[in-house]
């Protein structure tokens, strides 16, 4: 029985393994127009980063189209191999033939719980703090010598010298209030340009006022900001909202943090579904694959649709949860009855 158990075990977890790699490559690849231009010019390793957070933003329906796939995969292998029947004929029931597919669920159940409450979330937040940070550093970094160069809709910088972070012979000029900055010499930190020894020239009424100085700190933001959306949020801040009777945004985080939480409840279920499935649905793998997207497709948009209820304060999370059981709950009752 131990033999039967982790061979099931293996090829589940092998084809699970295989679909990832491949969904990581679709998805990535998908994901690669949307990505700002400027992306391609930071460094193949920066580049990768990009990439990396790209594929984790995905990942929470990587692992449950994989689990679903590879469950259906081994029960068809066992099928169509005609080994359930070898199987069945030495005593083994159906019950503890679906015994191992029921432990690892267990175990994908903790990992989807991990990967929908903290990962995702947390590869969201990077992805957008780590583009936003390289995409601006890039456009400084490109500031060249002897070049007006445009770093957004309100600063225009002319530089005479540039050694890498050291400038000479520095012009600024900031649209909004058509602000003129000139210096000798600054330095870039970071987002900032300090300045030494220069000028600044601000218009007036009478034409305009002159200040010189010694050394002066500009923000030179360039105007590129790409923000994490609320749904990836903090799960403390999120409470932290859930808390507060009166905010308008009380609903919404009990919708996201809903989300997060019941995403774990099909991983109960899909596994065995696939499993069985593929041993007592006499289909070819490519229909049995279209009916598994198919229940997954539906099990998504009602997703989103009472998702969007809770969001709006029109049902409660636990009849949610409750749809969630019956749904999968009464796939899995057909199949486990069916001869």
């Amino acid at each position: 029985m131990k033999i039967l158990y982790r061979y099931i075990s293996w090829n589940l977890i092998k084809n699970f393994l295989l679909l990832i790699g491949f969904f990581s490559i679709v998805i990535v690849s998908s994901q690669l127009l949307h990505l700002p231009s400027i992306l391609y010019h930071i460094g193949l390793f920066k580049f990768l980063q990009v990439l990396f957070f790209v594929n984790l933003s995905f990942l929470k329906y990587q692992v449950f189209f994989g689990f679903f796939i590879a469950s259906l995969i081994v029960g068809y292998s066992l099928r169509e191999n005609r080994e359930i029947y070898a199987i069945y004929s030495s005593g083994v029931s159906r019950g503890q033939l679906v015994s191992p597919v029921i432990w690892l669920s267990i175990v994908f159940v903790i990992l989807a719980g991990i990967i929908s409450l903290f990962l995702v979330p947390y590869a969201n937040r990077e992805r957008a703090q780590f583009i936003t940070i390289n995409v601006k550093q890039h456009i400084l970094d490109s500031v060249s010598e002897k070049n007006f160069m445009k770093l957004s809709e309100r600063l225009t910088i002319y530089v005479g010298k540039k050694n890498e972070n050291s400038m000479e012979d520095i012009f600024i000029y900031n649209g909004n209030g058509g602000l003129s900055i000139s210096a000798k010499k600054a330095t870039f930190r970071g987002n900032h340009i300090i300045l030494k020894n220069g000028y600044i020239q601000i218009p007036s009424q009478e034409g305009f006022n002159l200040l010189k100085f010694e050394k002066y700190d500009f923000d030179l933001s360039v105007d590129y900001m790409k923000k994490y959306e609320f749904e990836d949020m903090e799960n403390e801040k999120l409470i932290e909202i859930i808390k507060e009777k009166n905010n308008g945004q009380r609903n919404r985080a009990i919708a996201v943090l809903t989300d997060r939480i019941l995403f774990t409840i099909p991983f109960l279920f899909i596994g065995i579904i696939g499993f069985l499935m593929g041993i007592q649905v006499e289909k070819s793998r490519d229909t049995l694959i279209g009916i598994v997207v198919i229940i997954s497709i539906i099990y998504m948009a009602f997703n989103t649709y009472f998702i969007k209820l809770i969001q709006k304060g029109s049902i409660n999370p636990a009849v949610y949860a409750i749809i969630v059981i019956a749904y999968f709950g009464a796939i899995l009752f057909w199949l486990y009855r069916k001869k």
